[in-house]
């Protein structure tokens, strides 16, 4: 009868210098043919505890990030049905040659409660790149051909950066995610039903990029990538002396973008044609640098200061050709449209965090501070010349963009004891921004100013919000459930039209997963989640951009959050290093959507802003897979298939359909050091309320070279090598007009990286960081 109850095997894992838990460590054990037999994760409290094992374990391994990975034999004591090894201490891991090898045989891919986790430290090809070409390896995220990130169709999500959300990820995450250099990048957390513990904000979930740790003496490393369209140097250095630890992180980078379109729309009122041609080639300097130091003042207590600043020039000087036909195809206007578009930018985030570790395993308080000052001016000048070439208009567009964001939070952790524990927490977030913009025309006659395109708009957001989350581990089962509440207050002021705007709601939001261990290899969990999506600056600033006077767009300050509720079933199959499975299935409704809603007026100017007009239904499913075949390959990959449905009643429009996704990676481990990877991605056609896109693919190759004295690595990559870019068709219906552009996006690229490492790399925390995960971004360039 005690042989049918299995066996069981129990530890606690703490960290070797600290004594603190080391929480969700992945934990195999092996019979003596090195078959996984069983599998489970440490948890909040760094307690392992796996039972119902079907025959006695030989061997145990134990991996987590950051961490040396322990192998352990084990010898069962006989007549016993149980084993506890009490408290196991793990190194944390100096990243030499033999941990770049050991990594080649680890997973890329492991489930954790309510997130998938992405091992990017464990690919040896994320070197010379940016975040997106990191994410674009992440399972369920997609990455066009912009740099724009979307989570199973939708692009309303969060995205942290060690827990941080930063100005600049809120103004433009493909631009933030650009100045993010893909070496520093240890792991991606993908949470697809985000707790109460998260913000509200992101309707299809939330995203955490963990950069490397500091280190535990000085060490650092000295990236150079070139290559025909990227131009990047990252240079980092970490050191630790005493009680004090200090990383500085830096990344300067240079990226071309060239991309042309060719844009038909027909007017259905006299079935008139606009034909466009679409022309540009620019190039775009920036940076970004992170300053973190940790003060441990004893064992328990730390206090951490983040400073992290990005400073970009984004140029963009395009040419618009123009041809307006007559119903029978005769010229009816001809002009072309030289424009020139400077986005300059400055954000800074200062972090300042108190963590208190009580003598309780897990019982911590954290009390964090941040301010994140920005200004931006993003002006343009555009000139339309006649068929001669004679300049006949020209309008200049100045705006200045200021803002600053303060933010307040504290959260406490308390162990009820072995199976509960119970979390709860507060947060403030106060928002100020303002947008002094001026258009002036000149037709010839002198410049004189566009009155009702000129003003100053100030926008104002107060967010107080409190959480509670219980969680409790029963035997095979795991339940969390919580609940956050927060209180928005809106307001805005337009100054010369003498416009004010204000709003104020609350939202209870709830979060329950309850997760069933089937084997000692297999779980499913089934999870609930309420989602708030709040409009940024960006989103509701009036200033009308006419860099193209055919094509305007505008933001709109009477916007109102968006609702989201999502359902999810995930199954996870772990039976080790050599295979790994996570499949699940969604339901997602939003109601009062955020969209971008395409009117056109009488002269045939099509007008885009953003609306609350419609409200989308989506559910499909998700698998990702990775496997090591032999010793020296691993291949990973993942399908993805949904259907999406947008319904606006106030319009009368309707449109649905079904998108799909493909991803495959393989890596090869050669002899003498030298390493292969090739990586293809598919991205299904995107629906959106008054049209689609087509679908994308990409595909990348690289060779990399190792030497061990001094660390050198040299990678040489090449991108989409056998095409010029990456065609996209884009068409929009609505009442008004039918439209169809054909864009290409030129990413045909080979790029040499060269990366030399120097001292003993090792690992510490970085201290607590502030999320500010509450607002509705911008996600488009």
């Amino acid at each position: 009868m005690a042989q049918d109850a299995g066996f069981q095997f129990y530890a606690h894992l703490a960290d070797s210098a600290s004594r603190q838990p080391v929480v969700y460590a992945t934990v195999n054990l092996y019979d003596a043919q090195k078959n996984v037999i069983a599998s489970g994760y440490s948890d909040e409290r760094g307690a392992i505890k796996i039972e119902n094992i079907r025959r006695p374990p030989a061997l145990l391994e134990i991996s987590a990030t950051s961490y040396k990975t322990l192998e352990k034999s084990l010898s069962w004591p006989a007549g016993r049905q149980s084993l506890d090894l009490g408290t196991i201490v793990l190194v944390t891991a100096p990243e030499n040659l033999q941990q770049v090898i050991v990594s080649g045989r680890r997973r890329l891919v492991e489930q954790k409660p309510g997130m998938l986790v992405y091992r990017a430290g464990n690919d040896p090809a994320n070197q010379g790149g940016t975040a997106a070409d990191v994410l674009r390896k992440a399972p369920i995220l997609s990455v066009d051909a912009q740099g724009n990130v979307s989570m199973r169709g939708s692009a309303s999500l969060r995205i942290l950066v060690n827990g941080k959300f930063s100005g600049q990820m809120a103004r433009s995450p493909a631009d933030a995610l650009n100045m993010i250099p893909a070496n520093i990048i240890e792991a991606v957390e993908i949470v697809t039903n985000p707790s109460a513990k998260y913000d509200a904000e992101g309707t299809a979930g939330v995203i955490n990029i963990i950069t490397r740790k500091g280190t535990n003496n000085t060490t650092g490393a000295m990236e150079l990538s070139l290559s025909n369209l990227n131009q990047m140097f990252n240079p980092r250095i970490e050191f630790t002396s005493g009680k004090w630890n200090v990383s500085v992180h830096g990344h300067l980078h240079r990226l071309r973008t060239k991309n042309q379109a060719d844009y038909w729309r027909t007017h259905l009122s006299d079935s008139s044609l606009l034909y466009q041609e679409w022309r540009g080639d620019n190039a775009a300097p920036h940076g970004s640098a992170d300053f973190t130091v940790v003060y441990d003042a004893d064992s328990l207590t730390e206090w951490s200061l983040g400073v992290n600043m990005s400073v970009g020039n984004w140029p963009s000087y395009n040419t618009i050709l123009n041809n307006t036909f007559e119903a029978n195809r005769s010229l009816r206007e001809s002009y072309k449209q030289y424009t020139t578009y400077t986005d300059r930018y400055f954000n800074t985030d200062i972090n300042l965090a108190y963590k208190k570790k009580m003598q309780r395993p897990g019982n911590e308080l954290v009390v964090q501070a941040q301010w994140s000052p920005g200004k931006s001016r993003a002006p343009y000048l555009a000139a339309l010349t006649d068929q001669t070439g004679a300049v006949y208009y020209r309008e200049d567009n100045s705006n200045r963009i200021r803002n600053n964001e303060w933010t307040l939070q504290a959260d406490y952790v308390v162990p009820l004891n072995t199976k509960y524990t119970l979390e709860t927490g507060v947060k403030g977030i106060w928002r100020a921004a303002g947008n002094r913009y001026r258009v002036q025309a000149n037709s010839g006659a002198g410049w004189t100013e566009v009155s009702d395109r000129t003003d100053y708009f100030s926008n104002a957001q107060q967010v107080a919000a409190g959480y509670g989350l219980a969680k409790a581990t029963l035997g095979k089962w795991y339940l969390e459930g919580g609940l956050r509440y927060e209180q928005t207050f809106m307001s805005g002021t337009l100054e010369r039209a003498a416009q004010h705007f204000s709003q104020q709601f609350g939202n209870l939001v709830p979060t329950a997963t309850v997760t069933r261990k089937l084997t000692a290899d297999q779980n499913l969990s089934l999870s609930y989640t309420k989602r708030i999506t709040r409009p940024y600056i960006v989103d509701m600033n009036p200033n009308v951009n006419a860099s193209d006077s055919k094509n305007l767009s505008s933001g709109n300050p009477d916007l109102r959050p968006e609702i989201t509720h999502q359902v999810e079933l995930v199954h996870g199959l772990n039976t080790g290093r050599s295979f790994f499975l996570n499949s699940s299935l969604f339901w997602r409704k939003t109601d009062n959507s955020i969209i971008e809603y395409s009117s056109t007026d009488a002269a045939g100017i099509v007008m885009t802003r953003k609306e609350n007009l419609a409200g989308n239904t989506s559910y499909g499913a998700n698998v990702s897979a990775t496997t090591m075949p032999v010793a020296w390959m691993t291949l990973n990959g993942g399908l993805s298939g949904y259907y999406v449905n947008y319904e606006s009643g106030a319009l009368g429009v309707h449109n649905d359909g079904w998108v799909g996704s493909v991803d495959f990676n393989t890596a090869v481990r050669f002899p003498k050091r030298y390493s292969a990877q090739a990586t293809f991605y598919y991205y299904g056609r995107k629906i959106n309320l008054q049209g689609d896109a087509s679908a994308q693919a990409y595909y990348s190759a690289s060779v990399k070279k190792d030497w061990s004295r001094p660390k050198l690595s040299l990678t040489l990559l090449t991108v989409n090598p056998f095409n010029a870019y990456v065609p996209q068709d884009v068409w929009v219906r609505t009442a008004g007009f039918y439209s169809h552009s054909r864009d290409r996006y030129y990413t045909r690229e080979f790029k040499l990286t060269l990366n030399w490492e120097f001292g003993l790399q090792g690992s510490n925390d970085r201290g607590p960081k502030i999320s500010n995960d509450d607002i509705h971004s911008n996600n488009r360039r």
